[in-house]
């Protein structure tokens, strides 16, 4: 049964791999680490988000979501943060 099931999500990884996108949001107004921290808290939060990180740097967070996922709830997300976030682009995840 074990080996049942490691060669069934061995198989199955990679389709959800491939079904991935990576959306860059531009978030203008961070300026501090918590700003950071509290961007990050509300992507990664947000239902169907996998991974999320912001940089004080470039002022962008790098949100990896499923590929149908809709982009506007990462905006409404970062709307709730008090920052007005603009999608720079989106790439699919290999």
């Amino acid at each position: 049964m074990r080996y049942f099931l490691l060669v069934t999500l061995l198989l199955l990884s990679p389709l959800t791999w491939a079904a991935n996108k990576q959306v860059t949001i531009d978030i203008k107004a961070m300026h501090c680490s918590l700003c950071v921290t509290m961007v990050n808290k509300v992507l990664r939060s947000t239902e169907g988000v996998i991974k999320a990180k912001s940089s004080l740097k470039t002022r962008q967070a790098q949100v990896i979501v499923p590929e149908e996922f809709d982009n506007e709830l990462l905006l409404e997300a970062v709307a709730k943060t008090g920052y007005e976030g603009v999608i720079n682009h989106v790439e699919p995840v290999s």
